[in-house]
């Protein structure tokens, strides 16, 4: 789904990108963190996402799991999806897990 959501154009990859594209309301619908993200990114998203009311998905793959799932060669920590049916099923998904 996350490849999917990538080849639309519906994924925001970094943590300074996703809190840009938070700060424009309605745009994100759904931040996803790696489980190897750094405590103060943990935290930095965590109040971001709390302030402009977004759901956050810690998920239980590091980085580079995350980037293969991609296609990128590097491992984002921080993901934001700006499509709500991509956001619901990969919720659904990662709530399934």
């Amino acid at each position: 789904m996350l490849g999917l959501a990538m080849r639309a154009g519906r994924v925001i990859i970094g943590t300074e990108q996703a809190c840009i594209a938070l700060k424009k309301k309605g745009k994100v619908k759904l931040v996803l963190l790696a489980s190897d993200a750094s405590a103060n990114t943990k935290k930095k998203m965590t109040v971001k996402c709390e302030f402009y009311s977004v759901s956050l998905i810690e998920l239980t793959i590091g980085s580079a799991e995350l980037g293969s799932l991609l296609g990128k060669s590097y491992g984002p920590m921080t993901l934001a999806l700006t499509d709500e049916g991509f956001a619901r099923e990969i919720a659904k998904a990662c709530a399934e897990i």
